[in-house]
């Protein structure tokens, strides 16, 4: 049963997954690297959880509990842990330490989960000893708004491991996908399909980046398509898109988009360069008949990759529907 979870990152994700955490009854450790970090974490969430308090959002019972979630920059206080979620940056060296790391520290019982987005569970599992007891464990951002996660097995991940993960899912509320490793990342494979076709519509009908994503949200009604690859990172995008190209027969259609991102981001490693947004198109008044256009051609993709991937991944096709609805606000 997992009871003490510990979760290792401190960035946007690492936050958001502690903090949805920390409404249930589990006993919770974050780890970050910084100890000067270490304590404004642990500073700015007792300050919360005791306005909390005194507004009456929570119980004395509660936040008893809460107040006693730790912080640290030691990776060996989560050597008791029976799950410990990564949340670390999106580069696979550093990750693959992490667990190797973690790997000599904790329990033989635990569960190490990669929250990564587009990194296999076996390309992290190669130099740990546990490969069973390693897992994806994909949320999405923000976890409040976003109900699915993508759990996702290697060849190695034992059937106790993979239980012990769903019952903890259900124990969330958390909805999720079953995958394993050649149908991994299947939302945000499925969202980048729609996302080439958008980069070549954009191209077709002269369009900026902002108004093209205005006309698209009338599908994609959660966040611009552009928008997205701009709040993620043009690096980061273009790293997980290289990922996804691997795992397609197809890697042709993939260049045009990677090739554009390469260029906005001239600083290897780094989220900068010159984002989507940051660039300045002439509006240009457009019918609404081309509009409609646009949107039946976004909806033409998103509807052939839904049935190709449900037949060809065997995903169950509601569950995929749920999961889309859920993560983009894609209605199919």
């Amino acid at each position: 049963m997992i009871k003490k979870i510990g979760i290792a990152g401190s960035g946007k994700m690492g936050s958001d997954i502690f903090n949805y955490l920390s409404d249930f009854k589990y006993e919770l450790i974050w780890f970050t690297r910084n100890s000067d970090h270490k304590e404004i974490l642990h500073n700015t969430y007792r300050k919360k959880i005791k306005r909390q308090l005194k507004h009456g959002i929570i119980s004395k019972e509660i936040f008893d509990l809460r107040y006693k979630y730790r912080t640290t920059f030691k990776l060996t206080d989560l050597s008791e842990c029976d799950l410990i979620i990564e949340s670390v940056i999106e580069e696979p060296e550093i990750k693959s330490v992490l667990f190797q790391k973690l790997d000599e520290i904790v329990k033989p019982s635990c569960i190490l989960a990669s929250n990564s987005s587009s990194i296999l569970p076996s390309a992290l599992s190669e130099n740990i000893k546990r490969k069973n007891r390693l897992i994806g464990l994909h949320f999405f951002y923000p976890l409040a708004f976003k109900n699915v996660v993508e759990v996702i097995s290697s060849e190695f991940t034992d059937e106790i491991t993979l239980e012990k993960i769903k019952l903890f899912l259900v124990d969330i509320k958390r909805f999720y996908i079953e995958q394993n490793e050649d149908n991994a990342f299947v939302l945000n494979r499925l969202l980048l399909q729609i996302q080439i076709t958008a980069f070549e519509l954009l191209k077709e009908y002269g369009l900026g980046y902002k108004q093209f994503d205005d006309i698209a949200k009338q599908f994609v009604t959660e966040f611009g398509l552009f928008e997205m690859m701009d709040h993620v990172g043009h690096n980061t995008m273009h790293n997980a898109i290289m990922n996804y190209s691997r795992m397609d027969s197809d890697k042709k259609k993939y260049e045009p988009i990677l090739n554009d991102l390469k260029s906005r981001d001239p600083d290897s490693g780094k989220n900068s360069g010159n984002l989507f947004y940051d660039k300045e198109f002439e509006i240009i008044e457009i019918p609404e008949r081309t509009e409609q256009e646009i949107i039946s051609k976004l909806k033409g993709t998103a509807d052939r990759f839904l049935t190709n991937y449900s037949e060809d991944f065997q995903i169950n096709l509601f569950n995929l529907k749920k999961g889309l609805e859920e993560f983009g606000g894609i209605m199919l």
